[in-house]
């Protein structure tokens, strides 16, 4: 924090200064092709994403009955529901039957104010 509870960011984190006036985006407010504040690819190419990476790993032989990683938790999980852990109910509901869709019902109320 600096002066009177103001955030500094990281050194690190600090983006470079715009070109005079903003001139390293078009009039849409995008960088503009050339522009150092826009380098950068994305993820490298051949890196597996989080996902990716569990699925595998939940796909490696778990135990010696010839279940795979995945199928050994689930049936942890289970076995957890069946205890009554509701984490664990929910947590197969969710993934069987879907989750259920949450609805919102809003109201515009308009106040109208009378001077007489």
């Amino acid at each position: 924090m600096g002066e009177a509870g103001q955030y500094r960011p990281h050194r690190s984190t600090i983006m470079p200064e715009p070109i005079e006036n903003g001139s390293n985006r078009d009039n849409k407010g995008q960088f503009v092709a050339g522009n150092t504040a826009s380098v950068g690819n994305g993820r490298p190419k051949g890196v597996q994403s989080i996902p990716d990476i569990l699925r595998k790993i939940g796909d490696e032989e778990g135990t010696v009955d010839g279940l795979n990683k995945l199928e050994v938790v689930l049936r942890k999980v289970f076995g957890f529901a069946v205890e009554g852990k509701s984490w664990a109910v929910q947590f197969i509901a969710d993934r069987t039957e879907g989750r259920s869709v949450e609805r919102i019902q809003t109201q515009e109320v308009k106040d109208e104010l009378i001077i007489e």
